[in-house]
C-alpha cells in the first residue's frame, strides 16, 4: 500500500515538473537511434526532447547545463543514445563547455515541447 503511494507521489511530481512541456504517454523506452532522429530541442525549462518518426520523445534526464542557445555532444559506441549515456553541454559559437550529465530513460509525449508549438 505504501509503495503504490509512493508511486502515485514520484508520478505527480515527474508529471508536475513536465507539465508545461508536454504531457507523458505510457511508452518509454532506454535507447533511442542516432538515425531516427529528426530534430532536437533542448533547454533549461522543457529539457531535452527528440522528434522521431514515431513522434516526440523526452528524456527525463534533468541537467542544469541545458539552455536554449547550447547543443550536445553524445558519445556512443552503438549509434544510440541510451539511459546512461553521457551528453557533454556547450555553447556551439564559443566553444565553452558546460559539462556533462547522463541521459535518462525516453518517454513518449503527444507533442513538441511547449516552446515549439505554434
Amino acid at each position: 500500500m505504501i509503495a503504490r503511494y509512493a508511486l502515485l507521489a514520484a508520478t505527480l511530481i515527474g508529471l508536475s515538473v513536465g507539465a508545461a512541456a508536454a504531457t507523458p504517454s505510457a511508452t518509454t523506452k532506454t535507447c533511442i537511434g542516432n538515425r531516427e532522429i529528426k530534430a532536437k530541442n533542448l533547454s533549461a525549462e522543457n529539457g531535452y526532447f527528440v522528434r522521431t518518426s514515431q513522434g516526440w520523445w523526452r528524456n527525463t534526464v534533468s541537467c542544469p547545463a541545458f539552455g536554449p542557445d547550447r547543443s550536445l555532444v553524445t558519445r556512443s559506441y552503438n549509434d544510440r543514445q541510451c539511459r546512461g549515456d553521457l551528453v557533454e553541454v556547450f555553447d556551439p559559437f564559443s566553444r565553452i563547455n558546460f559539462g556533462g550529465c547522463p541521459l535518462g530513460i525516453w518517454e513518449k509525449v503527444e507533442g513538441p515541447p511547449a516552446a515549439l508549438k505554434p
